[in-house]
């Protein structure tokens, strides 16, 4: 799969598994903004958006890291399943670095 596949893919799959979560955090609409993969499908940043919010949704969705990264590898099929990293739609990762690490 190219990596604009499978960042398609990512972002159906999670917007499933999301609404199943039980978690009281999670509103009842998320919306998955944009997946960006890396090259070597290590890593997907996932950004998602909600009303409200967003600490308490990105809080819970990494803590239900791991079941939505197993539901997105079983539906996947892919040797290896990227590693999922959730932040609010409006950051960027660099965000949670110090000042004067960013490079």
């Amino acid at each position: 799969m190219k990596p604009r596949q499978v960042e398609v893919a990512i972002s159906r799959i999670l917007s499933e598994s999301i609404g199943e979560l039980s978690d009281p955090r999670i509103p009842m609409i998320v919306t998955i903004e944009r997946v960006s993969v890396t090259q070597d499908y290590g890593l997907a940043r996932v950004y998602v958006s909600s009303i409200g919010e967003s600490g308490p949704l990105i809080e819970a969705l990494n803590n239900a890291r791991g079941r939505l990264q197993h539901e997105t590898g079983q539906a996947l099929k892919l040797r290896r399943v990227p590693q999922l990293e959730f932040y609010a739609a409006g950051a960027s990762p660099f965000e949670r670095l110090p000042a004067g690490e960013n490079g």
